[in-house]
């Protein structure tokens, strides 16, 4: 809980520039706050340095922020992959403010001062407070300088940026064209010859499989795996410990006694007049002639209840809204029932539902349960809130002893007298038990600090109500299984892709036979030929979801002649090979509307931005240092 607090006080700053300015990785000077010894840079762009604390930052925000969308980061994104994406970031705006300054963009004062008092972060009542500005920049280690020119930054980099997205621009002509293609029509078939059909044709033999063994090693890799040294606390184990004596229960019942206490019912009936129906005037008349009805016993509650009432759910039972306690009805309503006695109509009262007539028809007593009587709700209870209790003092103690110590586990163990456990293997996507299945503990045992440092991990929270620290006892780097231990998956796996080869040789040789003919004949001539794998497809369109994605790339990349059938093919990732027949082509509507236009233009304006950064990056001297990505 302490980990997901202190979590959730960073990045305000990071999250007011990236809101107002939209600049991505908008950094903070992190490196002069945090770097107390010798500067050591990441890349050198024209000269400028990129500090390396700039990247281990925006590294940590990359990884906090995946890990929040994911709940785990995927394998493929390891520290160093995430330090390269965050670098070359980085290295493109260091880039963009050399080209704002080569060309003269710079934001005023005024742009500048309206920017941050705009910010919510620095306003009270809705006006820029001056005192709050102060607090939370020295609170995030900024002075106002630094802050002020981030700011100056971030603006002069949008006013580039925007500048060269308002040079982008389509012609209604072009944006004709470019809509009749993205919404044409394709129309034909498809024949798929399945992998899995040729699967009973391989012959395998224990030579064959280990010589596709050597070949093919990376198949059969084990994950990269740890065993962690941990101590964990579960309130939930906490609870059994806690000592109880019936003194402690009987003084945990007087002070909780609302706990086990049964409010007043009432029940309730009503007449509702909307004043969002008549108005308010309106509503309060017509509120005030139906209770004189019935003071005047020209009409029982009951039937205007029925039959006057706007709240047509409780008119079918005469307006009756069933037992509720005084806290749970509305302020103005629970006032008015209140007072009234069992039979009594209340005057009209206005309430947020509008004008509402009030009967009280049954009333049951509050009741205090007697101790005996909840002894065993009390003492689960009192354990529940004593185990709370010590779970947040060893929480607290086991966070700071891990942290002051971060090099064993020992002192935090001797301080909550408990043992030092060791898990099973864990790898980057799984592991057994609570410590194995947990994506936070996992991403932590894999991190810059537990795997590489080899020292305590910070305080994990599992859950509400269990937390952990862990540190490295054994890792085991991703090998190749020995030949024994995989052969039976060895050998399925040569008899697959020796059934892809089969199939597309089978494939490409039906391919060039159709092409010849320029129609389906010679697909009659395929002995293993089944209906159901030949499927036509009429008028898709290019975001169609009706084939496989990279059927329907394909479909578009191919070019119909003379109006005859055109064939290509394509493989899909488990072996299938699809034999694709294109017989028509519909152009979409060239009519353009203002809507697509602007689309048109800002998809051509990003295209712009993406080509400037480019033709800067080969054009710049970029020197990186790649130990600090490690």
């Amino acid at each position: 809980m302490l980990q997901t607090i202190n979590d959730k006080a960073k990045g305000w700053v990071a999250y007011a520039i990236v809101i107002f300015i939209s600049v991505p990785f908008m950094l903070f000077g992190i490196g002069s706050y945090l770097d107390n010894g010798e500067q050591v840079n990441a890349a050198t762009v024209n000269g400028e340095d990129i500090d390396i604390s700039a990247v281990t930052n925006a590294a940590l925000q990359q990884k906090q922020r995946l890990t929040s969308i994911y709940g785990t980061l995927p394998p493929q994104l390891d520290d160093k992959t995430i330090k390269t994406q965050v670098l070359d970031e980085l290295v493109s705006q260091e880039l963009l403010k050399q080209s704002a300054a080569e060309y003269g963009y710079r934001a005023s004062n005024d742009e500048v001062g309206e920017m941050i008092r705009g910010m919510p972060n620095f306003q009270k009542d809705g006006q820029f407070d001056e005192t709050t500005y102060q607090q939370l920049l020295t609170a995030n280690r900024l002075n106002p300088t630094t802050f002020e020119q981030q700011t100056r930054d971030g603006l002069t980099l949008q006013h580039m940026t925007g500048a060269i997205a308002n040079s982008g621009f389509v012609s209604k002509q072009q944006a004709s064209l470019y809509q009749s293609l993205t919404e044409q029509e394709r129309s034909g078939q498809t024949y798929t010859l399945k992998a899995a059909d040729n699967t009973a044709k391989v012959v395998s033999d224990a030579e064959k499989v280990k010589a596709y063994y050597d070949a093919n090693s990376d198949q059969f890799m084990s994950e990269e795996r740890v065993k962690l040294n941990y101590l964990l606390l579960d309130q939930a184990e906490m609870v059994k410990d806690v000592d109880v004596n019936e003194e402690k229960l009987s003084a945990y019942y007087e002070s909780t006694a609302g706990n086990y206490r049964t409010d007043e019912q009432r029940k309730v009936a009503h007449i509702l007049v909307s004043v969002a129906k008549y108005g308010k005037e309106a509503a309060e008349k017509r509120a005030s002639d139906l209770h004189a009805q019935i003071v005047a016993n020209e009409k029982t509650f009951e039937e205007l209840a029925t039959s006057a009432s706007d709240d047509t759910l409780a008119a079918d039972s005469a307006g009756d809204m069933g037992f509720m306690a005084l806290q749970d009805m509305a302020a103005e309503f629970a006032t008015a029932a209140s007072k009234l006695a069992v039979g009594e109509v209340s005057e009209p009262v206005l309430t947020d539902a509008g004008y509402e007539i009030i009967k009280v028809s049954e009333i049951t007593p509050e009741v205090q349960a007697d101790y005996a009587d909840v002894k065993d709700e009390v003492e689960s209870a009192y354990r529940t809130a004593e185990a709370t209790k010590l779970f947040y003092e060893r929480t607290e103690t086991l966070q700071t002893l891990a942290f002051e110590n971060d090099g064993s586990l020992d002192p935090a163990a001797a301080s909550l007298n408990d043992d030092i456990k060791t898990t099973g293997w864990i790898t980057r996507t799984g592991g057994e038990g609570v410590i194995g299945q947990s994506s936070k503990v996992r991403t932590e045992a894999f991190g810059e600090e537990v795997l590489k440092n080899g020292i305590n991990s910070s305080l994990i929270e599992i859950s509400p109500t269990v937390a952990v620290v862990v540190r490295l006892n054994t890792h085991s780097e991703a090998a190749v299984k020995p030949f024994e231990e995989v052969e039976a998956e060895a050998t399925t796996a040569y008899i697959n892709d020796e059934a892809r080869k089969l199939t597309l040789d089978a494939g490409n040789a039906l391919v060039a036979e159709l092409s010849k003919s320029s129609d389906w004949t010679a697909l009659a001539t395929v002995a293993e030929l089944k209906s159901e794998d030949v499927q036509p497809f009429e008028k898709l369109k290019r975001n169609d979801r009706k084939l496989a994605p990279q059927v329907t790339q394909e479909i578009f990349k191919t070019t119909l002649v003379d109006d005859k059938t055109s064939f290509t093919n394509t493989v899909l990732p488990n072996g299938d090979f699809v034999v694709i027949g294109l017989s028509s082509v519909s152009d979409g509507d060239t009519e353009v509307t203002k809507g697509g236009l602007t689309s048109f233009n800002t998809d051509v304006a990003r295209r712009e931005q993406a080509a400037l950064i480019k033709s800067m990056r080969e054009q710049a001297e970029v020197v990186i240092n790649e130990s600090s990505l490690e």
